[in-house]
């Protein structure tokens, strides 16, 4: 029995070696690199935006978040939620890193101080206002390059328009992400998470104005 216990080792060991999921190597990935480093290079040339955006979650129950975002290099941040979700509250958001908020309801028109680990700078994506900004979200992409598995970038139609759509799998709770881009601005309109094939989250840009001379001013709250 003891001269087949290494036999049996090496088998186990076999097993879990061959079920393992490995990331890509460099040279594999870097059409993904490159790919984000060319939506990077296109959000270098934007000092300011103004956008709408829909968030839903299909995790348990179905929630909608709708909100006004209005970004200004170097880190002004200004949020103002449309409902259902938190509707009337407020957050604004300056590079010095301090954090104001209305909180919707009868607190409206109470100005609030916040931590960025307050629970109203997160919304139903389970998302930080801090990671808004396409500078932020293409920072996580990024920093998930190295667990990448699987990708494909495809020039795809969504509601008669033409999009590139990044796919990329992991292995992790959220095994594979969309990122949805404007072929012309090079912008993202989309996000989505997905969990075994299930779409669990969804963020879509609309209504997207570029350098538009936003005064500091509009943060104040």
């Amino acid at each position: 029995m003891k001269k087949k216990l290494p036999i049996i080792i090496f088998f186990c060991i076999c097993a879990v070696y061959s079920a393992a999921t490995f990331a890509l190597d460099e040279k594999e990935k870097q059409p993904v690199a490159d790919f984000l480093s060319k939506l990077r290079m296109s959000y270098a040339q934007i000092n300011d935006y103004s956008a709408t955006m829909r968030l839903e979650s299909f995790e348990n129950e179905y929630q909608l978040q709708r909100q006004k975002m209005w970004f200004k290099k170097p880190g002004y941040l200004l949020l103002r939620q449309l409902g259902p979700f938190k509707k009337g509250a407020a957050l604004a958001i300056l590079p010095n890193g301090q954090i104001k908020g209305h909180l919707g309801g009868f607190l409206s028109f109470a100005v609030v101080s916040l931590d960025k680990d307050d629970e109203n700078m997160y919304g139903v994506t389970h998302d930080s206002a801090l990671s808004t900004d396409y500078d932020k979200i293409l920072d996580i992409a990024t920093d998930m390059l190295d667990r990448v598995i699987d990708y494909s970038i495809e020039t795809v139609s969504i509601d008669n328009k033409k999009r590139l759509v990044l796919t990329t799998s992991y292995d992790q709770k959220f095994d594979r992400f969309r990122l949805i881009v404007d072929p012309a601005s090079m912008l993202i309109i989309g996000l989505e998470r997905y969990t075994k094939g299930k779409l669990i989250h969804k963020i879509q840009w609309f209504d997207i104005k570029t350098n538009i001379n936003i005064d500091t001013d509009k943060f104040n709250l």
